[in-house]
């Protein structure tokens, strides 16, 4: 009897050990070694450069992705109508952008790495009615008074030390008021290097103020200039409200994409451009008033094109929140997604994404 039940228990842990050896493990079904990764053209997030390879804020995303797990992986280069349908039937692995988006079978989405809105693009305008208006503005009149008062202390101490041996130019039968408006002209003239001639230092003491005047002149000019630009209207782009802001104005956008289908919506006639890249500079070349798209790939063009002279606003409109898009016959996704948290949450992150599209 007691043989019997042994044999029993000998019999019964033998089964399952066999069992349990006959079992591969989850990572064995479910790693997959190489993966097929689609792309498609949508800088910043995805072109190639000169030598064919892809670049880009999602390639190098899924680089560092693929790197920390340490999985192979092809690039194929697919249109964005395909991809939904190549990772639903599995010929496809993953894409490395792709808008959220609900009811796409078989697809899994990762955590959202990137959100971008609607972005309006207008032509700089300048105009003699434009640069008039400037000069009549509370912040040209600071730019005008600091730079007299800087001008007028350097006025002051170069008469007060050029005033008793120099009368020819500071000093003489001037008054204090005449004296220092000498020096006030000398330090003008000096700053903008006009330099007449008329008036000059002679001691150490004066000549020594004014090399250092001129010195610090350098970096002034530099910066008053740039400061006027900026306040008699050097390049202002018109204030748009979205969408009425845009209604009977000659619009451009690219159809196919969420930005034409958002205007067609809003029964908004637009004309339509191969890519965001040619509408940029058919707005700059004055062809149209505004041109809609993705801010990111507007910032993207004007910063990457020096011939497109346009500014970029902003609407928080119609938002894109792109991520990586998984088909769901693997189970690697979950291990991706953490990683991929840890990444954007990383100060160098932002750093990549000023770099692509600096605003």
């Amino acid at each position: 009897m007691k043989s019997n039940i042994f044999y029993l228990l000998f019999s019964l842990w033998m089964l399952s050990g066999n069992s349990l050896l006959a079992q591969p493990t989850p990572a064995d079904s479910t790693v997959v070694e190489n993966w097929q990764v689609g792309l498609y053209e949508f800088p910043p997030y995805m072109m190639k450069n000169k030598e064919g390879k892809w670049e880009g804020i999602s390639v190098e995303l899924w680089q560092d992705l693929a790197d920390s797990i340490g999985i192979t992986y092809q690039f194929q280069e697919v249109s964005q109508q395909e991809i939904p349908n190549q990772l639903g039937t599995g010929r496809l692995n993953a894409t490395v952008l792709l808008p959220v988006q609900a009811g796409l079978p078989n697809v899994t989405f990762s955590h959202i790495y990137h959100t971008t809105f609607l972005g309006v693009a207008n032509a700089q305008t300048q105009s003699l009615t434009s640069i008039a208006k400037g000069l009549f503005t509370k912040r040209f009149l600071r730019i005008v008074i600091t730079l007299s008062i800087l001008l007028l202390i350097v006025g002051t101490l170069i008469w007060l030390i050029e005033r008793n041996s120099n009368d020819e130019s500071f000093g003489g039968e001037r008054s204090v008021a005449q004296g220092i408006g000498s020096g006030f002209w000398w330090a003008g003239v000096t700053m903008t290097t006009i330099g007449y001639g008329d008036k000059a230092p002679v001691t150490f003491w004066g000549r020594a103020v004014a090399l250092l005047w001129m010195l610090v002149a350098m970096a002034v000019t530099a910066s008053l200039t740039a400061a006027l630009v900026s306040a008699v209207g050097g390049g202002t782009a018109e204030a748009i409200e979205v969408p009425n802001g845009l209604r009977k104005k000659e619009v451009g956008t690219v159809a196919d994409s969420p930005f034409g289908k958002y205007l067609d919506e809003e029964n908004i006639k637009y004309e339509n451009f191969a890519s965001a890249e040619e509408g940029l500079k058919a707005l700059s070349e004055q062809k149209l008033k505004i041109f809609a798209h993705n801010t990111a790939t507007l910032r993207y063009w004007v910063n990457e094109n020096s011939n497109i002279t346009v500014q970029v606003k902003n609407t928080e409109t119609l938002p894109q929140r792109y991520a990586i898009a998984y088909s769901t016959n693997n189970s690697t996704v979950a291990k991706l997604d953490s990683t991929l948290i840890k990444i954007i949450n990383q100060p160098d992150w932002q750093q990549r994404i000023n770099r692509f599209m600096p605003k």
